[in-house]
């Protein structure tokens, strides 16, 4: 029997109150009436909610992971490395730099320079998304990746090349940057999600080419720094 390091039930626990806290954190807030400028687009055009779709699905794959490297009878070992791989390798480390990146931009500007952030809200409205709905989706799926990947013992140095990062950060970036054109058209009094990227070319294009040189950092630095501790290794079938 080869001895492999198996998920900790601390995982399990994260990762499923993931899913049942940030799930219902997309529900609520794709509920949410959008400004006129915003409306066609829908929620769909938002990095967050994006975001929020990678954790649930990462979250997914991560408590899957917990049983299917547990199986006895079912999988192959080597079906069992490659499912590990994919969702502690592949799944993990996308879903953790782009959460990452959300609450660093996000909350900054949402309480301090909000008109940077939410398009066409009254200056009476204090609170536009509701206290409950804006943690869940802007802050608490950080908190469970980056748990999960740092506390529960089972984390390590994420087995991707810096070449292979580079160019999957650029090549989400590009795509959301496409997925915007292809959703919003100015000539319509449609508006970009986010009003600071409501500002004519190039700077438009220097905003996006900073964010995804800013999220390329943010993966170099969890590698830079990567978890300590690891589970015991337990024998496994």
């Amino acid at each position: 029997m080869p001895v492999r390091t198996l998920p900790p039930i601390s995982s399990l626990i994260l990762n499923n109150l993931s899913i049942l806290i940030v799930g219902w954190g997309l529900n609520q807030g794709t509920q949410i009436k959008l400004p006129a400028s915003l409306r066609d687009a829908g929620h769909k055009q938002f990095l967050t909610n994006i975001s929020v779709i990678a954790t649930l699905i990462c979250s997914i794959v991560n408590a899957t992971n917990y049983f299917v490297q547990r199986d006895i009878e079912v999988f192959s070992n080597h079906f069992k490395q490659k499912f590990n791989h994919f969702s502690r390798h592949v799944f993990l480390p996308i879903a953790l730099v782009m959460e990452t990146l959300v609450p660093v931009v996000y909350w900054p500007l949402r309480l301090f320079a909000r008109h940077l952030i939410m398009q066409d809200v009254p200056d009476n409205i204090r609170n536009p998304i509701p206290i409950s709905v804006d943690l869940a989706i802007h802050l608490f799926p950080t908190i469970f990746l980056f748990s999960d990947h740092y506390f529960t013992g089972y984390g390590s140095r994420f087995e991707i090349t810096n070449q292979r990062a580079w160019l999957m950060v650029t090549v989400l970036g590009v795509g959301y940057n496409r997925w915007l054109y292809y959703l919003i058209d100015l000539s319509k009094g449609q508006a970009f999600p986010y009003p600071f990227l409501g500002v004519a070319e190039p700077y438009r294009s220097l905003t996006f080419l900073s964010l995804t040189s800013f999220t390329w950092v943010l993966f170099w630095m969890y590698q830079k720094f990567p978890p300590k501790t690891t589970t015991p290794k337990q024998k496994v079938n």
